[in-house]
């Protein structure tokens, strides 16, 4: 039996801060069947800062993770797997770019041209992921909630923060509810006909897989941003088509800092669609098929390990 070293910074307040952090702990216990498994996991600072490790064969000295990376190393070969959900590019994922022993790096959120321009060469090694909700809750609930309520809210939703997304003020509020928290999220969530998906730090957004999952058909400018399989507008999201002149920052355009004109289109879409029962059934069902496909916790361990070729 194959021996590795499972990296990932975590301890009793991460256990269950995030539900990729359940998953580390999944992707551990699988591993386990096959591998004579090592943990080096337990980090106080594990929600504070980088959580320091030296590999068997690595270029750099030490490397920092974060909670929400995972890494693979085996033991005998030095080859090794990095995981990571960080809405930017991580120390985790670059550090090593060079090194033959990193056979590959899966990436939550990953754009193709801007991760190219960051590993140049090294392209071959940087792969999409998956993405997950927020935490550990039971959607499917929610979901058969939703398929038993009718008449639906005719407006858009969108719950998050607001401070870091301006272009949520030139929404016009006749269109769009859920600023301000009123009672339970997913309570409030399945009343309404479509969720509003705007990016966050990242271009994906929790709240987009919770969307999938419970069963919302979601509206949102095409992602730049890939996981794998790929989401396709118009099939598993309502698309907007994306203008060149969205704003940037970090060097990536992000609809978050759009203007007026750019709510104004996400509206023009909501107001095509919002009567076409037929189109919203049919971009529910595509989501949430994919999403028991790839996402769900029954599914989501064996595609990641597919994906791994492990």
């Amino acid at each position: 039996m194959k021996k590795i070293i499972v990296h990932n910074p975590c301890n009793e307040h991460t256990r269950y801060y995030r539900d990729y952090n359940l998953f580390w702990d999944e992707l551990t216990d699988e591993l386990k069947k096959t591998y004579d498994v090592k943990e080096n996991r337990y980090y106080e600072n594990a929600n504070s800062s980088l959580f320091n490790i030296k590999l068997s064969k690595g270029i750099s000295n030490t490397f920092g993770l974060q909670e929400c990376e995972y890494v693979i190393e085996f033991i005998d070969s030095g080859d090794f797997y990095v995981l990571s959900v960080s809405d930017r590019l991580s120390p985790a994922m670059l550090n090593e770019q060079n090194n033959p022993h990193l056979k590959k790096v899966l990436i939550s959120q990953f754009n193709y041209d801007y991760v190219k321009h960051h590993v140049r060469d090294n392209i071959n090694k940087y792969h999409p992921w998956i993405y997950f909700p927020q935490n550990v809750f039971d959607y499917e609930n929610y979901y058969q909630k939703r398929k038993n309520t009718n008449d639906l809210i005719d407006k858009m939703y969108f719950r998050g923060t607001t401070s870091q997304r301006p272009i949520l003020e030139f929404f016009n509020k006749e269109l769009v509810e859920g600023f301000e928290p009123v009672g339970n999220y997913f309570d409030d969530l399945i009343k309404y006909k479509i969720g509003l998906s705007i990016a966050g730090v990242g271009e994906l957004c929790y709240r987009d897989i919770e969307y999938m999952c419970v069963g919302i058909p979601f509206l949102r400018f095409e992602y730049l941003s890939e996981i794998n399989p790929k989401l396709i507008p118009n099939y598993h999201y309502i698309s907007v088509n994306r203008p060149d002149d969205i704003p940037s920052h970090n060097a990536l355009p992000t609809d978050r800092l759009g203007l007026s004109h750019h709510a104004k289109m996400i509206e023009e879409r909501f107001l095509e669609v919002k009567d076409d029962n037929e189109f919203l059934e049919f971009i529910s069902k595509n989501a949430k098929e994919y999403y028991e496909t790839y996402l769900s916790n029954k599914n989501r361990i064996k595609h990641t390990l597919n994906l791994l070729g492990l």
